[in-house]
């Protein structure tokens, strides 16, 4: 005779547009609720989120950076076409 696993139940709330979406989806791809969640928990527990998941002050940091780079390279490109404007007007002269 085996042993019957000890087992525990989980509910949450959620609106009834994404509990839709989510059925649906895992109808498609021919998966079970639980076996969705239990797969999300598993990974959830294996992973150290404190060092995976960049804090929002360095991602808003990280974010300037980027920005702050965009535009410098946006300012260097418009010198490079008003010079380049400048360089043909002179040769077409």
């Amino acid at each position: 005779m085996t042993a019957k696993k000890s087992r525990t139940f989980i509910s949450i709330e959620i609106d009834p547009e994404t509990k839709k979406a989510f059925s649906d989806k895992i109808d498609q791809e021919g998966k079970t609720v639980t076996s969705v969640l239990k797969q999300f928990i598993e990974q959830y527990l294996s992973s150290d989120t404190s060092e995976n998941v960049p804090s929002l002050i360095e991602i808003t940091q990280r974010l300037r950076l980027v920005e702050e780079k965009i535009q410098g390279i946006s300012l260097e490109n418009n010198e490079l076409v008003n010079k380049n404007k400048q360089l043909v007007g002179e040769s077409a002269a």
